[in-house]
């Protein structure tokens, strides 16, 4: 073997290791994008199908249509705002237009970014910044959305489960490491296509998944806008159980044992209850929790008081993390989601990566 392949093979060896990786473009483009000039490039047809498929895996899940489609304008419009954004090694929703790219191209990626969903995701090697962004990672870190910034309205969250989306596109610019997943059509305002009153994250209509679930991941109900009169906000109570212990947690606007937050409907159209307890690292396999709601009234002049029950499980769910939950192996996605990351697994390994300068990989970051 040639010393030059001996270095690259090992290299790649450390980083399977540490969990760490860098996209590669055959393993993700069907034409890779360029830069100045400026071609937005071709993610793989399996690419995107795959991230389809999870799209409305996590759509199932919690008991909205299944049936989102994949739209090829939403979908050229969503890799040149990827694009667009990695240019510009900045995530926002209204970029400016670098000096050296075409008005036309600026418009297409513009119009994705304003109608998106935002990731970025980075790792630093050899004194360099690659991007550690899959469309697998991004619609995981949507669905967490409980940072700081996002939490008091989970936004990107909802709009993946908006019950009204029928079409979506997505794209992937992996060499800073930015994806957008479009979820704004035009006129998707309208009534819920479902008969149900309200949504839940976690699910209460399945067992729901820990790989889409952690301590530190906020809890959401979201309100149907044609079931629900608008919130009082003072009104609204939460009662969380964990009934292994029937250990409660109490949130309301005067009292709460966490994050608490009633968001009006800015985002998705609809209302939406979200809170976190305090205190809890992580939920176990098996665990049920009672979720109680009160406060809310209904168009009919009923009464509004929700109740319903999660249960977590630790089985696969066919759409594994990018990183492994704290004391667990490293699980890889589907063959097709390429460019992902992972944790490096404990000292011994985290150790032996310095020794060949292959970093932690960074926080994912999610757009407002």
């Amino acid at each position: 073997m040639k010393p030059k392949s001996f270095v690259t093979v090992l290299s790649i060896l450390c980083m399977a290791l540490a969990g760490a990786s860098v996209a590669v473009a055959d393993d993700v483009y069907s034409s890779a994008p360029t830069f100045s000039p400026y071609y937005a490039g071709t993610v793989k047809s399996s690419v995107l199908n795959e991230a389809l498929s999870e799209l409305n895996y996590i759509r199932g899940l919690v008991g909205v249509p299944t049936d989102v489609t994949l739209n090829a304008d939403f979908t050229s419009k969503a890799q040149h705002g990827a694009v667009l954004l990695d240019a510009l090694d900045t995530l926002t929703h209204t970029p400016g237009k670098p000096a050296d790219m075409s008005e036309e191209f600026y418009d297409l990626g513009y119009d994705a970014t304003s109608h998106g969903n935002l990731s970025m995701g980075k790792i630093s090697y050899g004194g360099k910044t690659y991007g550690n962004m899959t469309l697998s990672k991004s619609l995981k870190g949507c669905m967490d959305d409980s940072d700081a910034y996002n939490i008091s309205l989970v936004g990107h969250r909802r709009w993946l489960m908006n019950p009204r989306l029928k079409q979506t596109g997505f794209g992937l610019s992996t060499r800073l490491g930015y994806a957008v997943t479009y979820v704004i059509e035009e006129g998707n305002n309208g009534n819920w296509p479902v008969n149900k009153e309200f949504i839940t994250w976690p699910t209460a209509q399945h067992d729901h998944p820990l790989t889409y679930f952690s301590g530190s991941t906020a809890w959401c109900v979201v309100l149907n806008s044609g079931v629900y009169d608008k919130t009082t906000k003072s009104n609204v109570t939460v009662k969380l159980t964990r009934l292994s212990d029937n250990h409660v947690w109490n949130f309301s606007t005067s009292y709460k044992d966490g994050a608490f937050y009633v968001a009006e409907n800015t985002v998705a159209y609809d209302e939406c209850i979200i809170f976190r307890p305090d205190n809890v690292a992580s939920y176990g396999d098996g665990e049920r929790w009672r979720v109680e709601v009160s406060g809310l009234t209904r168009k009919d002049g009923g009464s509004g008081n929700i109740s319903y029950t999660v249960k977590f499980t630790s089985a696969a769910t066919g759409y594994d993390y990018d990183v492994p939950r704290e004391g667990g192996s490293v699980t890889y996605g589907k063959k097709e989601d390429k460019g992902g990351g992972c944790e490096a697994l404990g000292s011994p390994v985290w150790v032996l990566c310095l020794i060949f300068g292959i970093p932690r990989v960074r926080k994912l970051r999610v757009g407002k």
